[in-house]
Protein backbone atom coordinates (compact mmCIF):
# COMPACT_ATOMS: atom_id res chain seq x y z
CA UNK A 1 0.00 0.00 0.00
CA UNK A 2 1.51 3.34 -1.01
CA UNK A 3 1.91 6.26 1.39
CA UNK A 4 0.19 9.58 1.15
CA UNK A 5 1.11 11.60 -1.92
CA UNK A 6 2.99 14.83 -1.22
CA UNK A 7 0.91 17.83 -2.39
CA UNK A 8 2.24 19.49 -5.54
CA UNK A 9 2.46 22.81 -3.67
CA UNK A 10 4.89 21.33 -1.13
CA UNK A 11 6.97 19.72 -3.85
CA UNK A 12 7.17 23.04 -5.69
CA UNK A 13 8.20 24.84 -2.49
CA UNK A 14 10.91 22.26 -1.80
CA UNK A 15 12.25 22.55 -5.35
CA UNK A 16 12.27 26.35 -5.14
CA UNK A 17 14.07 26.46 -1.78
CA UNK A 18 16.66 23.88 -2.86
CA UNK A 19 17.31 25.84 -6.08
CA UNK A 20 17.82 29.07 -4.11
CA UNK A 21 20.15 27.38 -1.61
CA UNK A 22 22.27 26.19 -4.52
CA UNK A 23 22.17 29.39 -6.59
CA UNK A 24 22.91 32.09 -4.02
CA UNK A 25 26.01 32.52 -1.90
CA UNK A 26 24.35 34.65 0.78
CA UNK A 27 21.11 34.58 2.74
CA UNK A 28 19.72 37.00 5.30
CA UNK A 29 17.65 35.50 8.12
CA UNK A 30 14.44 37.50 8.57
CA UNK A 31 11.99 37.91 11.44
CA UNK A 32 8.59 38.82 10.02
CA UNK A 33 6.54 39.36 13.20
CA UNK A 34 3.81 42.01 12.80
CA UNK A 35 4.46 42.32 9.05
CA UNK A 36 1.43 42.26 6.75
CA UNK A 37 1.19 40.88 3.22
CA UNK A 38 1.04 44.34 1.60
CA UNK A 39 4.20 45.42 3.38
CA UNK A 40 5.88 42.17 2.37
CA UNK A 41 4.97 42.80 -1.26
CA UNK A 42 6.46 46.30 -1.08
CA UNK A 43 9.76 44.88 0.14
CA UNK A 44 9.76 42.22 -2.59
CA UNK A 45 9.32 44.92 -5.21
CA UNK A 46 12.13 47.01 -3.71
CA UNK A 47 14.45 43.98 -3.88
CA UNK A 48 13.47 42.90 -7.40
CA UNK A 49 16.49 42.00 -9.51
CA UNK A 50 18.84 41.99 -6.52
CA UNK A 51 17.43 39.46 -4.04
CA UNK A 52 14.71 36.83 -3.60
CA UNK A 53 12.67 36.58 -0.41
CA UNK A 54 11.16 33.26 0.70
CA UNK A 55 8.80 32.67 3.61
CA UNK A 56 7.38 29.43 4.95
CA UNK A 57 6.83 27.25 7.99
CA UNK A 58 10.08 26.90 9.88
CA UNK A 59 9.53 23.15 10.22
CA UNK A 60 9.28 22.76 6.44
CA UNK A 61 12.33 24.97 5.87
CA UNK A 62 14.38 22.94 8.36
CA UNK A 63 13.32 19.67 6.70
CA UNK A 64 14.36 20.90 3.25
CA UNK A 65 17.66 22.20 4.61
CA UNK A 66 18.41 19.00 6.49
CA UNK A 67 17.96 17.00 3.29
CA UNK A 68 19.99 19.56 1.30
CA UNK A 69 22.79 19.38 3.89
CA UNK A 70 23.38 15.71 3.08
CA UNK A 71 25.34 16.85 0.03
CA UNK A 72 25.96 20.46 1.10
CA UNK A 73 27.02 20.26 4.78
CA UNK A 74 27.91 23.96 4.98
CA UNK A 75 24.18 24.74 5.15
CA UNK A 76 24.08 23.18 8.64
CA UNK A 77 25.20 26.54 10.04
CA UNK A 78 21.86 28.04 9.01
CA UNK A 79 19.46 25.36 10.22
CA UNK A 80 19.41 26.21 13.98
CA UNK A 81 18.11 29.69 13.15
CA UNK A 82 15.00 28.42 11.39
CA UNK A 83 12.74 29.09 14.38
CA UNK A 84 9.81 31.42 14.98
CA UNK A 85 8.09 33.50 12.32
CA UNK A 86 10.98 33.65 9.89
CA UNK A 87 11.99 33.97 6.27
CA UNK A 88 15.12 34.05 4.13
CA UNK A 89 16.33 36.63 1.65
CA UNK A 90 18.75 35.17 -0.89
CA UNK A 91 21.23 37.37 -2.74
CA UNK A 92 24.55 37.49 -4.57
CA UNK A 93 24.58 41.26 -4.10
CA UNK A 94 26.06 43.43 -1.34
CA UNK A 95 24.41 42.08 1.82
CA UNK A 96 24.59 45.38 3.71
CA UNK A 97 22.79 47.22 0.91
CA UNK A 98 20.14 44.49 0.77
CA UNK A 99 19.73 44.63 4.56
CA UNK A 100 19.30 48.41 4.43
CA UNK A 101 16.60 48.15 1.74
CA UNK A 102 14.67 45.67 3.88
CA UNK A 103 14.93 47.77 7.05
CA UNK A 104 13.90 50.98 5.24
CA UNK A 105 10.43 49.59 4.55
CA UNK A 106 8.50 50.22 7.76
CA UNK A 107 4.89 51.19 8.40
CA UNK A 108 3.38 53.03 11.40
CA UNK A 109 1.32 50.85 13.71
CA UNK A 110 -0.99 51.41 16.64
CA UNK A 111 -0.10 50.09 20.07
CA UNK A 112 -1.80 46.82 21.05
CA UNK A 113 -2.61 45.65 24.57
CA UNK A 114 -0.15 42.98 25.71
CA UNK A 115 2.47 43.70 23.04
CA UNK A 116 6.04 44.51 24.07
CA UNK A 117 6.99 48.02 23.04
CA UNK A 118 9.81 47.97 20.44
CA UNK A 119 10.85 51.49 21.47
CA UNK A 120 10.21 54.26 24.01
CA UNK A 121 6.98 56.19 23.53
CA UNK A 122 6.73 59.87 24.48
CA UNK A 123 3.68 62.13 24.46
CA UNK A 124 4.65 65.67 23.50
CA UNK A 125 3.40 68.68 25.49
CA UNK A 126 0.76 70.85 23.90
CA UNK A 127 -2.91 70.89 22.91
CA UNK A 128 -4.76 67.60 22.62
CA UNK A 129 -8.02 68.80 21.08
CA UNK A 130 -9.92 66.93 23.81
CA UNK A 131 -12.70 68.56 25.83
CA UNK A 132 -12.29 69.34 29.56
CA UNK A 133 -14.65 66.51 30.46
CA UNK A 134 -11.81 64.05 29.86
CA UNK A 135 -9.44 65.65 32.38
CA UNK A 136 -10.02 62.79 34.83
CA UNK A 137 -8.56 60.31 32.36
CA UNK A 138 -5.26 62.21 32.34
CA UNK A 139 -5.31 62.59 36.12
CA UNK A 140 -5.63 58.81 36.48
CA UNK A 141 -2.46 58.45 34.41
CA UNK A 142 -0.75 61.17 36.49
CA UNK A 143 -0.34 63.38 33.44
CA UNK A 144 -0.38 67.10 34.29
CA UNK A 145 -2.76 69.13 32.14
CA UNK A 146 -4.40 72.53 31.93
CA UNK A 147 -7.41 73.89 30.08
CA UNK A 148 -6.60 76.29 27.28
CA UNK A 149 -9.34 77.75 25.07
CA UNK A 150 -11.80 75.08 26.10
CA UNK A 151 -9.52 72.09 25.45
CA UNK A 152 -7.06 69.96 27.41
CA UNK A 153 -3.39 70.78 27.00
CA UNK A 154 -0.56 68.54 28.26
CA UNK A 155 1.94 70.58 30.28
CA UNK A 156 5.08 68.43 30.14
CA UNK A 157 6.55 65.79 27.85
CA UNK A 158 5.39 62.37 29.08
CA UNK A 159 7.42 59.15 28.92
CA UNK A 160 4.39 56.91 28.49
CA UNK A 161 5.91 53.52 27.58
CA UNK A 162 9.48 52.28 27.98
CA UNK A 163 11.28 50.13 25.44
CA UNK A 164 10.46 46.47 26.16
CA UNK A 165 7.56 47.31 28.50
CA UNK A 166 4.23 45.52 28.04
CA UNK A 167 1.56 47.82 26.62
CA UNK A 168 -1.49 48.08 28.89
CA UNK A 169 -5.10 49.18 28.19
CA UNK A 170 -4.51 52.69 29.57
CA UNK A 171 -1.59 53.20 27.17
CA UNK A 172 -3.71 52.12 24.22
CA UNK A 173 -6.70 54.23 25.25
CA UNK A 174 -4.60 57.40 25.58
CA UNK A 175 -2.78 56.87 22.30
CA UNK A 176 -6.09 56.30 20.53
CA UNK A 177 -7.56 59.49 22.02
CA UNK A 178 -4.53 61.43 20.79
CA UNK A 179 -4.51 59.62 17.42
CA UNK A 180 -0.90 58.54 17.90
CA UNK A 181 0.49 55.44 16.18
CA UNK A 182 3.79 55.16 18.05
CA UNK A 183 5.41 52.08 16.59
CA UNK A 184 6.91 51.26 13.25
CA UNK A 185 6.91 47.63 12.21
CA UNK A 186 8.99 46.08 9.49
CA UNK A 187 10.98 43.00 8.62
CA UNK A 188 13.93 42.52 10.94
CA UNK A 189 17.23 41.08 9.69
CA UNK A 190 18.70 38.98 12.50
CA UNK A 191 21.59 37.05 10.91
CA UNK A 192 23.59 36.79 7.71
CA UNK A 193 24.73 33.52 6.13
CA UNK A 194 27.66 33.61 3.70
CA UNK A 195 29.37 30.53 2.33
CA UNK A 196 28.99 28.34 5.38
CA UNK A 197 29.52 31.10 7.95
CA UNK A 198 26.77 32.75 9.93
CA UNK A 199 26.98 35.97 11.94
CA UNK A 200 24.71 38.54 13.59
CA UNK A 201 23.39 41.18 11.21
CA UNK A 202 24.69 43.90 13.57
CA UNK A 203 28.21 43.04 12.33
CA UNK A 204 27.27 44.79 9.06
CA UNK A 205 27.30 48.13 10.93
CA UNK A 206 30.88 47.77 12.16
CA UNK A 207 33.56 49.80 10.41
CA UNK A 208 36.87 48.36 9.24
CA UNK A 209 38.50 50.08 12.23
CA UNK A 210 36.05 48.33 14.58
CA UNK A 211 36.88 44.95 13.08
CA UNK A 212 40.67 45.53 13.21
CA UNK A 213 40.60 47.10 16.65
Amino acid sequence: MSGHAVPARKLAYRAKLEALLGEYKSALVLCVDNVGSNQMQTVRMALRGRAVMVLGKNTVMRKVMNDFAATNPEINALIPYMVGNIGLCFTNDNVKEIRDIILANKVPAAARVGALAPCDVFIPPGPTGLDPGQTGFFQALQIATKIVRGAIEIINKVHLIRDGEKVNPSHVSLLQKLDIRPFFYGIQVTHVYEGGSLYAASILDLSEADLLG
